[in-house]
C-alpha cells in the first residue's frame, strides 16, 4: 500500500542520516542560538581529539554575538562560521546535527518558519520546556532524529556529562566527547535525573558559606579560595572513580573514621535536618518542573 511504502521510505531516509553521523570526518554542526549553553557544547565537540565522530565545521548564529565571535576567535574560519544575516534557514541547510538553543518562548516561532531534511538533519534541543512530540511536530522530522537533551556549561572542558532522551547509540557517541552521555528510558526519567544538576547553585553557595567562614576566623581570603576549589574538586573525584557503582557512594561514607571529625560532621548535619532539607528541595524542583507547583519550599 502506499502507506506502507512511504513508512519504508521514512526509514531509509532516517538510516541514511544516521549513517553520516559514524565513520565520517566531514559532519557539520549547526547551532540555533548561541548562549552559554550552546558554546559549551561547541567549544567541547570543537575541541575534542581522537573520537570516533568528528565534526569538520560549525555553523552558529551570531547571537549572543560575544559568544559567537570567541568561537571563531579561538577556532577560526575554517572551523566556524557565523551567520551574519540572522538566517536560521542558512545554519541548517549548511548543517547535520542541528543543536537547538534558543529561549523556550521563542522556540515555536523560530522552528516554524525553518524547513528541515529529513534525509540530512537530526534535532537536539536543548529548549529546557520543549517536548518530543512538539519537536516532530515543529520540524517535520522522524521520531527517530529527534531528541532531547541537558547538560551543564562543564562540557566545554569534557568535565560534563549529557542527557538524552530517546535512547541512542549513534547519538550517545556524539555527546560522549563532551564528557559522557547518559541515555534516558523516558522523558519523565530525564525529568527526574536533571534535577541534581539544578543544586550546582546550591553547591556553590556552600563552598561560598566555607569561604565565607574561614575569612571570619581569620583565614586570608585568598588562601581559603584556593583550598576549598581545590579540596571540593578533591573530593569530586573520589566521587567519580568509581561512580558507575550505585553503592559507591555509601562505601565513601562508611571509609570516614568512626567517632571522627567527618562522621561526626555527617551526624551534625542528620541531627539539624540539613541532609534531609536536600530531599525536600529536589522534591520542590520536581513539582515545578512538572507543573505541579512553583518549586517554592
Amino acid at each position: 500500500s502506499k502507506i506502507t511504502l512511504l513508512w519504508l521510505l521514512l526509514i531509509l531516509l532516517t538510516s541514511h542520516t544516521m549513517s553520516l553521523i559514524l565513520g565520517t570526518t566531514d559532519l557539520k554542526c549547526g547551532f540555533l542560538g548561541c548562549g552559554t549553553i550552546a558554546a559549551a557544547i561547541a567549544n567541547g565537540l570543537a575541541s575534542a581529539t581522537d573520537e570516533e565522530v568528528t565534526f569538520s565545521h560549525f555553523h552558529v548564529s551570531k547571537r549572543s554575538a560575544s559568544k559567537s565571535a570567541a568561537l571563531l576567535e579561538r577556532f577560526g574560519p575554517s572551523k566556524v562560521t557565523i551567520c551574519e544575516s540572522g538566517n536560521n534557514q542558512e545554519i541548517l541547510d549548511s548543517s547535520d546535527i542541528i543543536f537547538l538553543c534558543v529561549l523556550p518562548s521563542q522556540m515555536e516561532e523560530v522552528m516554524s518558519k525553518l524547513k528541515f531534511d529529513p534525509a540530512r538533519h537530526t534535532v537536539i534541543s536543548l529548549v529546557s520546556t520543549s517536548t518530543l512530540p512538539q519537536l516532530i511536530s515543529l520540524s517535520s522530522l522522524p521520531a527517530t532524529s529527534v531528541f532531547k537533551m541537558i547538560c551543564l556549561p562543564s562540557v566545554a572542558t569534557h568535565d560534563g556529562t549529557c542527557l538524552l532522551v530517546p535512547k541512542s547509540e549513534t547519538v550517545k557517541k556524539i555527546l560522549m566527547p563532551l564528557g559522557g552521555c547518559v541515555g534516558c528510558e523516558s522523558e519523565e526519567i530525564m525529568t527526574k535525573m536533571m534535577i541534581p544538576a539544578c543544586l550546582m547553585g546550591p553547591m556553590y553557595a556552600i563552598m561560598k558559606g566555607n569561604l565565607d567562614w574561614m575569612v571570619k576566623n581569620g583565614v586570608p581570603a585568598e588562601d581559603a579560595s584556593y583550598y576549598i576549589g581545590r579540596t571540593y574538586l578533591g573530593i569530586a573525584k573520589d566521587a567519580e572513580a568509581k561512580c558507575t557503582d550505585p553503592k559507591h557512594f555509601t562505601d565513601l561514607i562508611e571509609e570516614q573514621t568512626p567517632g571522627g571529625i567527618n562522621q561526626q560532621a555527617i551526624e551534625n548535619l542528620t541531627k539539624l535536618g540539613a541532609l534531609e532539607s536536600y530531599d525536600k528541595t529536589m522534591d520542590k524542583i520536581l513539582e515545578r518542573l512538572t507543573g505541579k507547583g512553583d518549586g517554592k519550599a
